[in-house]
């Protein structure tokens, strides 16, 4: 067998902000961001400057920019919601990231992964934190090519490496 016709690259560190907080809270943070905190779960939007907002849920969002800009970002959000419900934490450090692509990525991610990831389901701008090879991951599809990005927890970067590996084989 030569395995699947799939490439899984490790993406650079970002700079990746947990946020927590009331509406107000998203509102005045979305006025200093220049976006609105999107609203749905599993929903994320993507900013001019490169940056992305990612909903969890109605009060939770991950902020990811580049690695090295997040600390002036989280000081502008806490002074913006400094009189608000908030809780907000620099997670850069937290999560690695890897990219799975090809035209056979769909087949090795769905051996990893419970979520419905048929194109017509969860295509381009798609994301879902879930279940992923015995730990959890926010895998996003980033565009039809197919390419998914997996961000996971930095102590299961390598698992994640390996097992997504073995997965394409070859």
């Amino acid at each position: 067998m030569t395995g699947y016709n799939a490439k899984l690259d490790a993406i650079p560190r970002k700079g990746m902000l947990d946020l927590r907080g009331d509406a107000e809270a998203a509102r005045l943070c979305g006025e200093t961001l220049g976006c609105r905190f999107p609203e749905e779960a599993n929903s994320k939007i993507n900013l001019p400057d490169h940056s992305a907002l990612t909903c969890l849920s109605n009060d939770h969002w991950i902020f990811e920019t580049v690695d090295g800009l997040q600390v002036q970002i989280l000081q502008s959000l806490e002074r913006a919601a400094a009189n608000q419900f908030h809780l907000f934490c620099d997670v850069s450090d937290m999560y690695a990231h890897l990219v799975l692509s090809g035209p056979e990525t769909i087949d090795v991610l769905a051996q990893c992964v419970a979520i419905d990831i048929h194109p017509r389901v969860f295509g381009p701008g798609s994301t879902a934190r879930c279940a992923f090879a015995d730990t959890v991951a926010q895998v996003s599809c980033l565009d039809s090519g197919p390419t998914f990005e997996i961000s996971v927890f930095s102590s299961y970067e390598r698992y994640a490496t390996d097992w997504l590996s073995m997965a394409i084989g070859g």
